[in-house]
């Protein structure tokens, strides 16, 4: 019998736990040498900084009971790491200093560093520079590079769940093997509400006898298919 609960956890891993994990190291350097101390700047920014970097941790350790609470933690990493990007936007702002483009030559070469072994110290000679046009864009691509990991994060776990569903999908499928009920391999999901389906068969009707799908929902929904 296979278990309902899948692997889950290995947070470490992420691609996206990585990146975020150098944007909170370097947001609490640079909030401690360019931002005022107790100013409400200083607190978002290293609360925006920890909170994309904690969500990413919680929405891993409970992905294997729910994969809704792992997307809903995700997006908010995700919505974390965008604002903490404005606010470096700012930084560079409010000292007329300029943004670089993407295509910037000099933000090619930093976005070049961004490989997956990449730690701190990959850029540290940047975040610890005393020039705040460098320390801003730096950090404007440590967040657009955390902010696009996350994006393709969620993509993967919106995909997941419409194909695989969610702890009661898996839960249904477990108890279904535990009564030695025959489930085909490839089990369709509802077209309706995405469930795992069952076979079923026509009692009446104009195709009575025959075998169909139907939602393990059933009766709170009625999707049905045709057994190919």
């Amino acid at each position: 019998m296979s278990g309902f609960i899948p692997p889950h956890g290995g947070y470490e891993d992420l691609h996206s736990y990585k990146k975020s994990l150098i944007v909170f190291l370097a947001t609490y350097y640079l909030t401690e040498k360019w931002v005022r101390l107790g100013s409400r700047t200083r607190d978002q920014m290293e609360q925006s900084a920890r909170s994309g970097k904690q969500n990413i941790v919680e929405g891993s350790l409970v992905s294997g009971t729910s994969k809704e609470s792992e997307l809903h933690l995700t997006n908010i990493a995700r919505g974390s790491i965008g604002e903490l990007e404005e606010d470096y936007k700012d930084f560079l702002r409010l000292r007329r200093l300029p943004i670089w483009h993407k295509n910037d030559p000099r933000m090619l070469d930093m976005r070049a560093l961004g490989t997956d072994q990449a730690t701190y110290e990959t850029y540290q000679a940047y975040i610890e520079s005393d020039d705040p046009e460098i320390v801003g864009n730096i950090m404007i691509c440590l967040c657009a590079q955390t902010g696009y990991l996350l994006d393709q994060q969620i993509l993967e776990l919106e995909q997941t769940f419409l194909r695989e569903g969610g702890i009661r999908e898996r839960m249904t499928r477990a108890r279904l093997e535990v009564r030695g009920e025959p489930q085909p391999a490839d089990v369709p999901a509802c077209p309706l509400c995405g469930k795992p389906m069952r076979q079923r068969m026509a009692r009446q009707g104009p195709n009575a006898g025959r075998p169909f799908w139907g939602c393990s929902g059933y009766p709170g929904c009625r999707g049905t298919r045709k057994v190919e």
